[in-house]
């Protein structure tokens, strides 16, 4: 009987502007449309039209507001419009940016970037935004090769976490020095397979230490030793870094990885190879 009640009020949505109904039958309605995408497990307690009656205002049982079109078509979350069509949601503000985001990155020479190419015949082409130091940038990037078998090629684009300048200083950071030596080197996939290695060691190797292991000491010197040779060098020549992520901030990156397909399509964080594959068609 509610089912039917519910299918009732909201086809009545065709006839009556939401403003004319009762406050409980806007939470029912905005409560159905939620459940109709996100599964009967979301709860409203009140739906309230404001702004005049341009926004409604949904307050969910498990605390948080969520902001809705005032005909409940439409959710508003996280700074994205999302559609609800029926049983799917249609994230209206990914589908507006994702060929803007295409042309930019098609915009970039693979002459900038650092390509680990797919073996055989390539399928499909990610572009990731990537950081020396991030932990789950050094775990996608065991899985390139993974990724290159399954025809999928790899294109690097710099986003180097900490910023181009410390504010504080005024010098380079850290995170940019690591990987502006990447693109300063001859062969860069090589260069970024070592820094990455050696950062991933590193970071290891300092849990240990900390944890009371005096016997790596010797490793931990020598590797900080080389990345920081890696670093003094990473600052003597000119590179793209800069452009690359100021481009990333532009597209919508604030973490990394932050993985977009040919199509523009954003996956921020980590992806294991066969989900990424899978995600593409291509498994």
């Amino acid at each position: 009987m509610k089912k039917l009640m519910l299918a009732s009020l909201m086809s009545g949505l065709a006839l009556a502007p939401l403003s004319a109904i009762a406050e409980d039958s806007k939470r029912d309605i905005a409560e159905a449309r939620l459940q109709k995408i996100y599964g009967e497990h979301i709860k409203v307690s009140e739906a309230t039209l404001i702004a005049d009656g341009q926004i409604l205002e949904v307050s969910m049982e498990s605390g948080p507001f969520l902001y809705m079109t005032p005909d409940a078509s439409h959710l508003i979350y996280r700074d994205e419009v999302i559609k609800i069509d029926g049983d799917s949601a249609v994230n209206v503000t990914e589908a507006r940016l994702n060929p803007k985001r295409a042309a930019a990155l098609a915009a970039v020479s693979n002459d900038d970037t650092v390509l680990f190419k797919a073996k055989g015949e390539q399928k499909a082409l990610i572009n990731v935004f990537t950081d020396i130091d991030c932990g789950y940038c050094q775990k996608l990037h065991q899985e390139v090769d993974e990724l290159n078998e399954l025809g999928i090629s790899v294109r690097y684009l710099a986003y180097p976490r900490s910023g181009i300048v410390d504010r504080q200083t005024g010098q380079p950071t850290q995170s940019f020095q690591k990987i502006n030596y990447v693109w300063c080197e001859d062969d860069r996939t090589a260069a970024m397979t070592e820094m990455k290695t050696d950062q991933q060691k590193l970071n290891t190797l300092m849990r240990q230490m900390r944890a009371g292991n005096s016997k790596v000491g010797d490793e931990v010197n020598s590797l900080q030793q080389t990345l920081a040779s890696n670093m003094a060098e990473g600052l003597t020549c000119n590179t793209p870094v800069a452009q690359q992520y100021m481009l990333g901030q532009s597209l919508g990156v604030t973490g990394t990885p932050a993985i977009f397909t040919e199509d523009g399509q954003l996956y921020p964080g980590y992806m294991p190879a066969k989900e990424m594959a899978k995600a593409l068609g291509i498994l």
